[in-house]
């Protein structure tokens, strides 16, 4: 691996002992992770400026990501504070000057008018179920923009109407390069109504059918 990735699979293995950022146990298990991290660069990048991590974790996929495309700025969202403390010391010790963390529930912080509808792309690596996932993820993303996750293999047609309903349009599934895993992709297509997402807690409890 090269330096830069190298250091940040050490600073996750380590700091995996007390923050429990990963399952991954080995070198070898975290370099599984970011090359899943990289199927995301099987999408076209050439537009996107400004892109949103939810439910960041440890830093997978976003911290792989910007050091590959240092000219996005990536936000990466993280509840956790602890979790939150991991990635600002990646940033610092890897000078990620691309990466910025945001502390807080993807329900409440969407709601901010410097948040909600500004990010070109939004990010995720199965933080949730499908409709779940898409109902955090999508108040983010500008007309235009797009939602691109790392899911397991599913049909992405009954994720249709919910989509639709947040202003997206029909998702695909895409395989990754080489046949490594699967992308489920939404196209915003308008503005998210304003209900959406729903306060904390209700999406997980009662996701959107």
């Amino acid at each position: 691996m090269p330096e830069p990735i190298a250091r940040y699979a050490e600073l996750l293995l380590s700091w995996n002992d007390t923050v429990n950022l990963t399952g991954a146990k080995s070198l070898s298990q975290v370099q599984g992770h970011i090359e899943d991290a990289y199927r995301l660069l099987a999408v076209p990048w050439d537009r996107v400026e400004r892109v949103i991590d939810i439910g960041s974790g440890g830093g997978l996929p976003a911290v792989p990501l910007a050091l590959r495309l240092p000219s996005v700025q990536f936000s990466l969202l993280e509840a956790n504070t602890r979790k939150c403390a991991f990635l600002e010391h990646v940033a610092a010790t890897l000078g990620l000057g691309n990466l910025t963390v945001l502390r807080g529930r993807a329900e409440e912080l969407a709601r901010r008018p410097q948040l909600r509808e500004q990010f070109d792309r939004a990010i995720s690596r199965a933080v949730a179920q499908p409709p779940v996932m898409l109902e955090l993820a999508l108040p983010f993303v500008r007309t235009g923009g797009d939602l691109v996750a790392e899911v397991t293999e599913l049909d992405p047609e009954p994720l249709a109407d919910v989509a639709r309903l947040l202003g997206g349009g029909p998702p695909r599934l895409l395989r990754g390069p080489a046949g490594s895993g699967y992308l489920l992709a939404v196209e915003k297509l308008e503005p998210t109504g304003e209900r959406y997402p729903r306060r904390a807690g209700v999406p997980n409890r009662r996701p959107l059918a």
